[in-house]
């Protein structure tokens, strides 16, 4: 039991407001509780940090930067938070962060059963990319993508029958920041570790988008790529690359190659990983451009809009397959026409 579970009763109320009733969760930073909002009359989430007494100095700075970037985040991918404060104890000051209440199971509960199908995954990596493109655009790295840090909800939305929300930035930090804690232990899970995290290397957005690609071969296998040992684990990636099954779709094999490439200039971006994963163009490195591509890119897109649809009931094969069907009816359609008016004219002419 973590310093805050052993200091705060299920009926503690938050600065005045926010009645604990019941553990969620614990880790070493602190505990998660579901709590009872005395002004709104809902339920709320609340992560009560750790005593100051009991965290390092590298602790209190992941805490607090925890509570900066979830206060400028926004995204229906994320979890808002809604509110931050300090509540004093009989062992000092707890910070703490209300966020809203998601009672889905974790990804890592779902795999629990078995692997997933291939456009569920699609869906779910879609929807993980776009999250994480949308953090990558402020210049953050959550640094700790794995099943445990995945809710999936069941309820759809914007198009997906499932929702997917990514969940703990509590290790993550802006580009320009450390990699290491005080006593300079890597952060983040050792099975989805990228090579250059393990390697001690300048990590960049590409360090997320290489954990992603490991997630979804795990979804796709059902089993972990790196197991063993945290050290086991952790220098596996540096030894060998990620195995993907050649029985997975052509498309399938090349991204997730491209994601867990070894060097980080030749991973795809998150946006990129979710326009493919969407049955689109993998070209695509960010917004629609302004310039003489413009034209292009909305075209490309345009195209790509009702092939989405194929792939989400299966693979991106059924994309290709949409493609090729109206390839297929134009070019009837144009041998029709053209029969047509040869036709007539071989009628004009036996007429004369």
């Amino acid at each position: 039991m973590s310093l805050t579970s052993a200091t705060v009763t299920t009926d503690t109320v938050l600065a005045g407001r926010y009645r604990l009733t019941a553990v969620i969760g614990t880790g070493g930073m602190g505990t998660v509780y579901q709590a009872r909002d005395e002004h709104t009359y809902r339920d709320v989430a609340i992560k009560m940090f750790a005593s100051p007494q009991s965290m390092t100095a590298a602790d209190r700075v992941r805490q607090e930067r925890e509570i900066r970037l979830l206060s400028m985040l926004s995204h229906p991918g994320l979890i808002p938070l809604y509110d931050a404060g300090t509540h004093e104890l009989v062992d000092g000051p707890h910070r703490f962060i209300v966020m809203e209440l998601i009672a889905d199971p974790t990804l890592l509960r779902r795999l629990a059963d078995g692997p997933l199908h291939n456009y569920e995954v699609a869906s779910l990596g879609a929807q993980l990319a776009d999250a994480l493109a949308y953090v990558h655009a402020r210049g953050i790295v959550h640094r700790d993508v794995k099943p445990a840090n995945i809710l999936i909800s069941d309820e759809g939305s914007a198009g997906f029958t499932r929702t997917v929300k990514l969940t703990d930035f509590g290790v993550a930090h802006f580009v320009d920041g450390s990699r290491l804690t005080g006593d300079g232990t890597i952060i983040g899970t050792a099975a989805y570790l990228s090579p250059e995290q393990v390697a001690g290397d300048p990590i960049s957005l590409a360090t997320d988008v290489y954990s992603l690609g490991l997630v979804l071969l795990e979804a796709l296998t059902g089993h972990q790529e790196y197991t063993g040992t945290v050290i086991e684990a952790a220098l596996a990636r540096l030894s060998h690359d990620p195995v993907v099954p050649a029985d997975l779709a052509p498309e399938w094999r090349s991204l997730l190659s491209a994601m867990t490439a070894r060097d980080p200039a030749e991973r795809p971006t998150a946006v990129t990983v979710a326009s493919v994963l969407r049955g689109g163009d993998a070209r695509v490195t960010g917004p629609v451009p302004i310039g003489p591509g413009r034209a292009a890119h909305r075209e490309r897109h345009r195209l790509h809009r009702r092939a989405h649809r194929h792939a989400r009931r299966g693979t991106f094969t059924a994309a290709r397959r949409w493609r090729r069907r109206n390839v297929a009816l134009a070019s009837a359609a144009g041998a029709l026409v053209v029969g047509a008016c040869l036709g007539s004219w071989w009628m004009g002419v036996v007429g004369h």
